[in-house]
């Protein structure tokens, strides 16, 4: 019981440090998805926000992370990244890895 109480404690502050180390990072991301939301409205194109999750892959492929080291990095599997990834340039209107780096880089 004490090993698990511990491993889920350490996981909880890697991510914690995690969330310290690209805080600068995500208030950009989330502040170019505003900026977005305002330009896709104005061209019809559909958009919502980005859920904590996505946030956290968008930012792991800002910082040019393969979807496997991602998946490690955050505990899931790396189809679930993709599926992600998938959903997070559907919603920020771009259509591949490059196209999302070239816009939010």
């Amino acid at each position: 019981m004490n090993i698990v109480f511990y491993s889920i404690t350490a996981i909880e502050i890697d991510k914690y440090l995690y969330f310290l180390d690209t805080n600068t990072q995500m208030h950009e991301v989330l502040i170019l998805n505003i900026k977005h939301r305002k330009k896709s409205i104005d061209h019809k194109i559909l958009y919502s926000d980005l859920t904590r999750r996505e946030l956290e892959i968008a930012l792991s492929i800002l910082n040019n992370l393969s979807y496997k080291n991602i998946g490690r990095d955050l505990y899931i599997a790396e189809n679930t990244v993709s599926k992600h990834a998938s959903n997070i340039f559907k919603k920020t209107g771009t259509k591949n890895k490059s196209d999302f780096l070239n816009r939010f880089l």
